[in-house]
């Protein structure tokens, strides 16, 4: 259907075409026309910003889809940051029972280099003191007995400097753990238990608390007449 302005219509009329044709044409005036023309240019512009819109709203959907991908990549990177962080903890806490049983059987084997050293350190101190006391008896040997001295004194404060005490066992009860029983006295003293250390033959040392050397002592045990007379005065009691 073609619309036709009025002023058109009229200049058709008279041009002699007006009266005589038939037409499908629909007349307006100008005014209505103009409307028209409003109306479809604020159309175009409607469709323009609804494809707009449309081409936004497009994009939106696109970028919330993408941010639902990312949640669920974000969700999938928490869970692999724990399992990481989990198996770090587990490493982390491996390397230091590690580090613990390293350390122990680190100390453990220098204790046992160091027992072992120590221990032929000692008998050669133990033959110092010997010789010590033989320089003591030979007369006018007094100065090379002080100057000995001094070197029996000076290897006295090494072994104490690394940890290591001499035993003083005379008077104490007999103890199988730091004690070796070389010989045996049998005494009637009431006042001494049996297995009294009466003496020590050869010095025991200890190293940090631990036996490093075993003293070597002669021990007290209580005469059979004293044991009998014992046991007869108990059986007389009852």
């Amino acid at each position: 259907m073609k619309i036709t302005v009025i002023e058109d219509y009229f200049d058709d009329v008279f041009n002699g075409r007006g009266f005589n044709q038939r037409s499908d044409r629909i007349t307006i005036s100008k005014k209505d026309y103009q409307k028209l023309l409003d109306i479809a240019e604020k159309y175009e512009l409607l469709a323009a910003e609804h494809k707009r819109i449309k081409s936004q709203n497009d994009v939106l959907l696109k970028e919330l889809d993408d941010l639902k991908d990312d949640g669920r990549k974000f969700k999938e990177l928490e869970e692999e940051k724990e399992q990481y962080l989990n198996s770090l903890l587990r490493a982390k806490a491996d390397l230091e029972n590690y580090k613990k049983v390293s350390e122990r059987e680190y100390q453990r084997y220098r204790n046992y280099v160091m027992s072992d050293m120590l221990l032929k350190l000692v008998s050669h101190y133990d033959d110092l003191n010997r010789a010590l006391s033989l320089l003591e008896l030979i007369e006018g040997g007094d100065s090379i007995a002080k100057g000995f001295k001094i070197l029996v004194n000076n290897f006295e404060k090494i072994l104490s400097d690394e940890g290591v005490k001499p035993m003083n066992c005379e008077g104490e009860i007999f103890d199988p753990y730091k004690h070796e029983a070389m010989m045996v006295e049998e005494c009637s003293d009431n006042n001494l238990p049996e297995n009294t250390i009466m003496e020590e033959l050869d010095k025991g040392y200890y190293y940090k608390d631990k036996v490093l050397k075993p003293a070597r002592v002669k021990i007290l045990k209580k005469s059979n007449l004293k044991n009998e007379n014992e046991n007869k005065k108990l059986k007389g009691s009852e």
